[in-house]
């Protein structure tokens, strides 16, 4: 399949991973070799807007196809201006909205495709155009269409495919002069994530030693440890599928070996967490507060509201009533806020724990009861054959249990 940009429509090659070395090289000539000897498409019948083409533009090369969505006109380099000033301009065809611009690598080639719409008529066609790969250029149509500025942008900086005329080509996403094209197939992604690897290493590093010279604790970055385990997770998933593969699984006993194997993974990772040893008070990670206090809020509305809709109250009423809880809570924050954390008078019977917020492996674990939960729940309200909205609600029934339990206990 080709890699694709281009806004909403773009997505990445799911196989550029393997894109790299003397492997990444062979499937590359492998691919190259089927597209040169794959047989020609069969013609088919020009469709409503190709045959307007063909009558506003007689004598050119034109090669009619059709997708899914639309149909499609594939052009010559040389023709492509004319074709798209004779698109717009054109009466009978006033393509007057471009939807969006995409790239493709056809690995000898370059591709852009252009979805184009007529408020006026109420039609719509693809345009194509290929270039080389040692030659990618092709004429810009941001004098025609506004909404190609940008995405040629987007395709020239992720393809490498220059838009002659283009009035501001400057990067959009990444740093100017970079001097590869990340949605190119030939584009090495593993390396990038090895130097991403070897980069938060030398970050981690960095703080620990920051941490040591200035007797500090080093603030928790939980994005960097939620890559770390993502990144993790990845490889013990491909580690698992390429043994089940190896064995020659079905892909059912296939699925299942991943499975055990994250399983395993998560409980080894939760047991680590739990033997690590208690590290002195760290500062306070002010977004993680911001999230605990937004829970916590969001509980309250939900409270509110069940229990004033349980009342029969009026949409008016239950909106005060909320507006009021809201109110109380945010006093008693500031209210605990303001308060001297002064030591208790009496002696405690057993050294006290302090409160700290819930480490990761216990959100981990809190994570995974509350999806088996979940899971229980949908099962048992599909035995009983209950409706989707009933379905929800013993769901919701269940999580607000589990929730009342998790704070008694």
């Amino acid at each position: 399949m080709p890699a694709t940009s281009g806004g909403a429509y773009g997505c990445f090659p799911g196989a550029a991973e393997e894109d790299h070395g003397r492997a990444g090289e062979d499937r590359r000539r492998l691919m190259v070799h089927e597209a040169a000897t794959a047989a020609p498409p069969q013609p088919i019948e020009p469709g409503p807007v190709a045959r307007l083409f063909q009558s506003s533009l007689p004598g050119l090369a034109l090669e009619i196809g059709q997708s899914p969505i639309d149909e499609v006109v594939t052009v010559r380099r040389e023709d492509f201006a004319r074709v798209m000033e004779t698109a717009k301009n054109d009466e009978q065809l006033a393509l007057d909205y471009l939807r969006c611009l995409s790239g493709v690598d056809w690995l000898t080639d370059l591709e852009t495709v252009y979805h184009l719409h007529s408020f006026k008529h109420g039609h719509s066609i693809a345009i194509k155009v290929r270039c080389p790969v040692a030659d990618a250029h092709v004429p810009s149509v941001s004098h025609l269409w506004e909404t190609a500025n940008w995405h040629e942008r987007e395709t020239q900086e992720l393809f490498g495919i220059v838009f002659d005329g283009h009035p501001d080509p400057r990067p959009l996403l990444t740093e100017e002069g970079l001097g590869y094209y990340i949605m190119r197939k030939s584009h090495p992604l593993a390396d990038i994530e090895e130097w991403q690897e070897d980069y938060l290493k030398t970050i981690e590093e960095a703080k620990s030693q920051m941490a040591v010279a200035t007797g500090v604790a080093a603030p928790v970055d939980e994005k960097a440890l939620k890559i770390q385990m993502a990144q993790q997770k990845a490889a013990v998933i491909k580690k698992a599928r390429d043994e089940a593969r190896a064995k020659g699984l079905s892909p059912e006993d296939e699925k299942a070996a991943v499975q055990d194997a994250i399983k395993k993974f998560e409980e080894e990772h939760a047991a680590r967490q739990a033997a690590a040893p208690v590290t002195p008070a760290k500062p306070v990670d002010e977004r993680a507060a911001k999230i605990q206090l937004a829970q916590q809020k969001a509980a309250l509305i939900t409270k509110t509201r069940n229990e004033a809709r349980a009342r029969g109250v009026s949409p008016e009423e239950e909106r005060q009533i909320v507006a009021e809880a809201l109110k109380k809570f945010s006093e008693e924050q500031e209210q605990s806020a303001a308060a001297p954390q002064a030591a208790p008078a009496q002696a405690p019977a057993a050294p006290s724990v302090p409160t700290a917020p819930m480490d990761r492996a216990a959100k981990i674990q809190l994570a995974q009861q509350k999806a088996a939960l979940i899971t229980k729940a949908r099962e048992d309200a599909r035995a009983k054959g209950l409706s989707p909205e009933a379905e929800r609600q013993a769901v919701a029934e269940a999580l607000k249990k589990f929730a009342e339990e998790q704070q008694a206990g």
